[in-house]
């Protein structure tokens, strides 16, 4: 189809053969097969001109062309990470900030990229990564497996959430002697246990100890601290988004970080999903969610 389309286009034998970089008589021995196998001819010679089922026949082996050239494209973009899809399961507390603000730059960066969202629990997002139901995850206490790669995309102090009626409302900061005695609200362990023993394990760093009232509904744990009763904790990416009737404050106490982290299989790495990780990686340094690797 490409040799009879560069005679149509030359409109003539030894042009085209120049324009393939090739020798003229192979190139009119190719052609000349051809029409033996079509049972017409394609040219009429001396002058060389097409004939009418020549003018159909290159027609048609143009659009075939453009076609072939799109396909070779579009598959190199696959490869390049250009192009796919790419899903993508996360932790609440990640769609306040984190999450969106990758997204929009995928968006931008990578168009042909569609991302495929879903929220739920650590819990939950393991198994969807296990069953290859998602392809990265962004989650807090994802279990260490071999098939697992991780990095940290966020690492983050935690800060305190009281409702307005709280006695401790009007301060700024907070230390956790100062909430002695009362409720710690959070979700069950059960949901996330390897996040939910991170924080327990930040707030009873300074000896404190704390009974949890548990939940695994977001608005009941909200609507609690709006009556005044207990307290919780969130990263500081949501302090200044808190629930409407609460207010957050920082923790004076030196406690360790909370991470965020990215998660996903090793042995099941598309190109689209490899963007949106290299993505994410430049983030976490670029807005100094961590320190540069």
């Amino acid at each position: 189809m490409r040799y009879v389309v560069a005679v149509a286009d030359e409109g003539g034998f030894q042009r085209a053969a120049e324009r393939l970089h090739m020798a003229q008589p192979p190139l009119s021995r190719q052609i000349r097969d051809l029409e033996r196998e079509l049972g017409v001819r394609l040219f009429e010679r001396r002058p060389t001109r097409l004939t009418e089922p020549g003018r159909v026949f290159v027609e048609s082996a143009r659009r075939v062309l453009a076609a072939a050239t799109g396909l070779v494209e579009d598959t190199r973009r696959a490869g390049r990470g250009e192009t796919g899809l790419v899903r993508v399961g996360y932790i609440p507390s990640a769609a306040h900030e984190t999450l969106p603000h990758l997204l929009a730059v995928m968006a931008d960066e990578r168009p042909g990229v569609q991302v495929d969202v879903r929220e739920a629990w650590s819990a939950e997002l393991d198994h969807a990564l296990r069953e290859e139901r998602v392809d990265v995850v962004l989650a807090r206490g994802i279990p260490d497996r071999d098939m697992y790669a991780r990095e940290t995309l966020r690492s983050e102090p935690l800060a305190v959430v009281l409702g307005e009626r709280h006695p401790l409302a009007s301060r700024e900061a907070v230390h956790l002697r100062d909430l002695r005695g009362q409720a710690f609200c959070f979700f069950p362990r059960h949901v996330a246990p390897d996040s939910y023993d991170a924080v327990l394990a930040a707030l009873t760093h300074t000896g404190e100890r704390f009974d949890a009232w548990e939940s695994p509904i977001p608005q009941a744990r909200h609507d609690r601290l709006r009556t005044g009763e207990g307290f919780t904790v969130v990263p500081r990416s949501l302090r200044d988004d808190p629930p409407t009737g609460t207010v957050s404050l920082d923790i004076l106490d030196d406690l360790p970080s909370v991470d965020l982290e990215l998660v996903w299989r090793q042995d099941s790495l598309s190109p689209s999903a490899g963007a949106l990780i290299e993505v994410a990686r430049r983030l976490a340094v670029g807005d100094s969610w961590t320190p540069a690797h």
